[in-house]
């Protein structure tokens, strides 16, 4: 890929907003760029002359930057051609797809108890429906030849009211049934990524996107993140810049539990409608809102046509239903809804069918009783944490089942291979990152355990771990 002058000063707008000298402040942009993804290794710079026009720059201060970005090992030069960016440009997966997945799922033999997942245990009305499923049904539970591979129509229905709820004018044929969110997202992010283009992540983000994103043959491209949540003005210069295919957001988001304002939201699907970016709302965790202020979906804010929307039932009622959805234009998701058929020919219509019954008539009273036993189960969290003593730094999540949590002293990956000798294992931040490093001195702790599990697996951690 070259590297235009006019591309390069498209990115590096509002670069000397730094400290220090201008060539320091010209090669720390050029830095940040390529450890966001924006730049990718290989790529060709301008000439020192025809950057220093067209930045309005003495040819000496280009000059001055690059010599420093030359000794630092940013850049490769060759006589006579422009210089490339160098080995020490970041924009790449340092953790495999599947490593990144295998740190959040539990294995075959079940540790003491699983910090790694946040995966809930059932609600008790997904344990009656399961137990007594021609009860709760009101008729015979198995019925036909048991599939529904383009989706149950009687679920799709209840998909749409509840969209319709959150305010996303949908329609049935908008609605895609998939196996749970991860499906979903690889859907989504297949569907509409192009082989060598860009798909941007927050810069710690669900490990489960990963994969999706290696499939589509993109690239990640990072977005910039402060300690509350997605840097939306430097979001929306890196889509200008670098014109992404999709941009992956989570609501709240994974694992920091931060969320952006409605105000923000609208900026950043503006400045992806600017650009032709279609923004992936993961709304999986979108309802569980700890501060109880309610965040809209950002197909709801205009320009929002263009973006996919992600839920699921697995949040709020349990993983083992594996019912997700995605809602995007009527074409793109005849064409998925298709994919998933030939994947693996559809869930099985009966649970199809509970999770109607589920979603239409249970919805509301099983997210009082979730956010009730997390509430819990974080206040029981917090209190051991305390009375460990430890030295856990994070800030309290907004919405969302899990704290992200910083080691003072970093070394995040061996705290996750020693908890995961003592029994209790926990994700690393390596496995969350966009760019290498972003995460090294964190990890993830959800809080979707029963307050009892919470209470033994933090004092096995302060006690053999920490």
């Amino acid at each position: 890929m070259r590297t235009t002058a006019d591309q390069l000063a498209d990115v590096l707008d509002h670069w000397q907003s730094g400290t220090g000298p201008l060539y320091q402040q010209l090669a720390d942009a050029i830095v940040a760029l390529a450890e966001s993804g924006s730049l990718e290794h290989g790529a060709r710079l301008p000439s020192e002359r025809a950057l220093a026009q067209r930045l309005h720059l003495s040819r000496n201060t280009v000059t001055a930057a690059y010599q420093q970005l030359r000794d630092q090992e940013w850049l490769e030069v060759t006589p006579g051609a422009a210089p490339r960016l160098g080995s020490l440009s970041r924009g790449v997966m340092a953790l495999s797809p599947q490593d990144r997945f295998a740190r959040i799922l539990v294995g075959q033999q079940p540790p003491l108890v699983a910090f790694n997942t946040a995966s809930p245990p059932a609600a008790p009305i997904v344990d009656y429906a399961l137990n007594n499923p021609s009860e709760f049904l009101g008729g015979p539970a198995v019925i036909g030849n048991g599939y529904a591979a383009l989706g149950d129509i009687d679920l799709t229905r209840a998909i749409v009211d509840h969209l319709r709820a959150s305010g996303i004018p949908a329609q049935p044929d908008e609605v895609v049934i998939t196996a749970g969110g991860q499906q979903a997202v690889w859907l989504a992010v297949t569907g509409v990524a192009s082989d060598g283009g860009a798909v941007a992540l927050e810069s710690v983000t669900y490990p489960g996107v990963f994969d999706a994103v290696a499939a589509s043959g993109a690239r990640p491209l990072a977005l910039p993140m402060t300690p509350d949540g997605l840097d939306v003005t430097q979001a929306a210069r890196l889509f200008k810049a670098a014109r992404p295919d999709a941009a992956y957001v989570t609501t709240f988001h994974n694992p920091t539990g931060t969320a952006m304002s409605d105000e923000d939201a609208a900026r950043l699907v503006a400045a992806a409608v600017s650009t032709g970016t279609t923004i992936i709302d993961d709304r999986i965790i979108g309802d569980i809102s700890l501060d109880g202020v309610k965040r809209s979906p950002m197909a709801t804010f205009p320009g929002g046509r263009s973006v996919i929307t992600i839920g699921g039932l697995s949040k709020v009622f349990w993983g083992g239903m594996r019912i997700g959805w995605l809602h995007t234009n009527a074409t793109l998701a005849a064409h998925l809804r298709h994919r998933r058929a030939a994947m693996d020919l559809g869930g099985p219509a009966i649970f199809q069918r509970i999770g109607a019954k589920l979603l239409s008539e249970h919805y509301d009273q099983t997210l009082a009783w979730r956010m009730g036993e997390l509430r819990e189960s974080l206040a029981v969290t917090l209190e051991v944490i305390g009375e460990a003593g430890l030295d856990w730094e994070f800030k309290a999540p907004l919405g969302g089942p899990s704290l992200w949590i910083r080691l003072p002293d970093g070394g995040a990956e061996r705290f996750a291979e020693r908890s995961a000798a003592a029994g209790v294992p926990v994700a690393p931040g390596s496995a969350f990152e966009v760019v290498p490093g972003a995460g090294a001195d964190h990890f993830r702790l959800p809080f979707y355990l029963p307050a009892e599990d919470m209470r033994l697996g933090i004092k096995v951690l302060a006690d053999k771990v920490a």
